[in-house]
């Protein structure tokens, strides 16, 4: 007797549990988002007035802060997350604590980050004189208007990235505080796996035309430390009687809003930069 075994396709097995944006976020909200992001940026710039150089220096720190937030809602981030907040089973090797793991994740990610960050504002430092800095921030206005409508669903626009997920053997292989510290410095250059948010290119953009290894490894320090957030977020999350499948769809659901927000915060970083040229 043979017996035939039949299996549906492998999409119907996976659960929805992030939504689209259109069903997640209304055409309406994202309107106002769009009005508003406009609206707020060239109003600021408006009334403050700043030169080229100090409205190129505010946009870039405002796209390194929208980074830090955005760029944690990825399967990297949920993978690490649960790398470094669940309990170590009593077989794995090492000894270690969640807090430890993020303390060693967090080093990971500073290190290799703050390095991409110098880099990056040295390259920008070589070529700086060659581009007029009005052009320059002309130039990012543009494109951080563009990405802020890729991100609100209006513009269909390149995402160039290495599209890599970090290496899973590892979490069979090695003890958890030295993967925790090997993801964070293969997450914290932000340029050797998927790229989540369309702000770490106006980030890297901005740096290179800043010039300054100072501000780029300041900025990718600051977005290192706010990838930290989903494993401390986990943490705190399991510490109250939570569960981790929990926690990552509570993630995968916010997961579009955040996108939202992030586009608006692109919008008004252009709109800001583009009224400053006035």
């Amino acid at each position: 007797m043979t017996t035939v075994l039949s299996h549906g396709p492998l999409e119907t097995d996976v659960p929805d549990i992030r939504p689209t944006l259109q069903g997640s976020v209304g055409t309406a909200t994202r309107v106002t988002l769009i009005a508003a992001g406009a609206a707020a940026g060239a109003g600021i710039a408006i009334l403050s007035g700043p030169s080229n150089i100090t409205a190129l220096t505010t946009a870039v720190v405002g796209a390194g802060l929208v980074t830090s937030l955005a760029a944690n809602w990825s399967t990297c981030g949920m993978s690490v997350a649960g790398v470094v907040a669940a309990p170590k089973q009593p077989d794995r090797k090492g000894s270690s604590t969640p807090l430890r793991r993020l303390g060693w994740h967090a080093l990971g990610s500073v290190t290799t980050g703050a390095v991409t960050g110098t880099l990056i504002g040295g390259l920008g430092a070589a070529v700086s004189g060659y581009i007029p800095i009005g052009w320059a921030l002309a130039a990012w206005a543009v494109l951080a208007l563009a990405y802020g409508l890729h991100e609100l669903g209006v513009l269909n626009l390149p995402t160039p990235m290495r599209r890599q997920q970090l290496p899973r053997h590892l979490r069979r292989t090695m003890a958890p505080w030295k993967v925790s510290l090997i993801f964070g410095a293969i997450i914290g250059p932000g340029f050797l796996i998927f790229i989540r948010s369309s702000a770490y290119y106006l980030l890297a953009l901005g740096v290179i035309a800043s010039g300054s290894p100072v501000l780029g490894a300041a900025l990718f320090t600051v977005v290192s430390l706010g990838r930290c957030m989903p494993s401390l977020a986990a943490i705190v999350h399991t510490r109250r009687g939570g569960s981790m499948p929990g926690f990552l769809s509570i993630m995968c659901v916010v997961d579009r809003r955040v996108q939202s927000v992030t586009g608006a915060s692109l919008i008004a970083l252009g709109a800001f930069a583009a009224a400053s040229l006035i």
